[in-house]
């Protein structure tokens, strides 16, 4: 359906289509999953993560783009599970602060947004790796910031409509090469699944913005999505984190920020993928924020103990990792 892209109506759009294309495609996703962990469960968290979302722009009033963003961001990321799931909501709301004020998207404002979700991603993880959805964000950005230099005419609609196709290229492109990035993909040989959760969504956002069908043949091409509808990579390819054991935490707790630097500090001695972000864009009377925790670890009751001892725990969950192998 053509349109203006404009408001909550195209942001709405937007993640009905993304929730569509992630629920046709989540078991492909899944069976992609072995980075950080096979637990298999990625299409399934990003697809959480855009629910969220939606919900979020449900039944918003705000023609503020920026407004619908930094809303449709807190509530997912208050939600999220598992890395990809985490990281996606960090995205989404990172997109937010450079279109307050915007009823209207642009490839200028797309550009600046990108860049904006791009920072806010790879700062949210303490050791962010290359060959992963954030190498696949890095590309998109540069090919719309090129793009949007390049335009005669910027604000037009015709110059963001026509960016499009080769968002959808660059993006594709950049998941096929995660396989190449990260050894374990290699060794498996697949592409990484929260890469290519992330062209799903983009591929939603393209069929808003031009107003075409989504279309998915493209995916089947990407090394490991048609490896088999029941098979999965091997588990000798993945990283073992000495497999014995672990748990995923995700917990929200309300710090101010030299407290959150200071958890996550101690995070990073009692496990790894560890992801400390802040959900709401602004801080409390008491300059105090909500944050989302996510980490992998084998020491649960120390872990437990240290995010308590922080701050006020709003919400904690500690999962079994290798979830698939059980």
């Amino acid at each position: 359906m053509r349109g203006k892209v404009k408001g909550a109506a195209a942001v709405h759009r937007w993640f009905i289509l993304a929730e569509a294309a992630l629920e046709q495609n989540v078991g492909n996703l899944n069976r992609l999953n072995v980075f950080p962990i096979p637990d298999s469960d990625t299409g399934e968290n990003m697809l959480g993560t855009i629910r969220a979302c939606r919900s979020s722009v449900e039944h918003s009033q705000s023609q503020d783009l920026g407004e619908l963003f930094a809303a449709a961001g807190s509530r997912a990321m208050s939600e999220a599970y598992g890395n990809s799931g985490t990281l996606l909501a960090v995205l989404i709301s990172g997109l937010a602060e450079p279109l307050h004020g915007q009823e209207r998207l642009t490839i200028t404002g797309l550009s600046s947004a990108l860049e904006r979700a791009r920072v806010r991603s790879w700062s949210a993880l303490t050791d962010p790796v290359a060959g992963t959805m954030l190498s696949v964000l890095d590309a998109v950005h540069d090919e719309v910031r090129r793009r949007a230099a390049e335009a005669e005419e910027p604000e037009s609609r015709a110059a963001l409509e026509a960016v499009m196709p080769a968002v959808i290229a660059r993006a594709f492109a950049a998941v096929e090469a995660t396989r190449e990035q990260l050894p374990v993909l290699q060794r498996a040989g697949v592409v990484d699944s929260g890469g290519a959760g992330l062209l799903v969504v983009l591929i939603a956002l393209h069929a808003t913005i031009t107003g075409q069908d989504m279309d998915f043949d493209s995916l089947r091409h990407l090394p490991g999505w048609s490896q088999g509808q029941d098979s999965a990579p091997t588990q000798d390819s993945a990283p073992t984190q000495d497999d014995a054991g672990g748990v995923e935490v995700m917990c929200t707790v309300r710090l101010d920020p030299l407290g959150a630097a200071s958890l996550r500090h101690e995070l990073n001695t009692l496990g790894d993928s560890v992801i400390v972000t802040p959900i709401d864009p602004a801080a409390a009377e008491d300059g105090s924020y909500r944050w989302r925790i996510h980490v992998h670890t084998r020491e649960e009751p120390r872990t437990a103990e240290t995010v308590h001892a922080a701050g006020t725990v709003e919400s904690y969950t500690a999962t079994p990792l290798h979830r698939a192998q059980e």
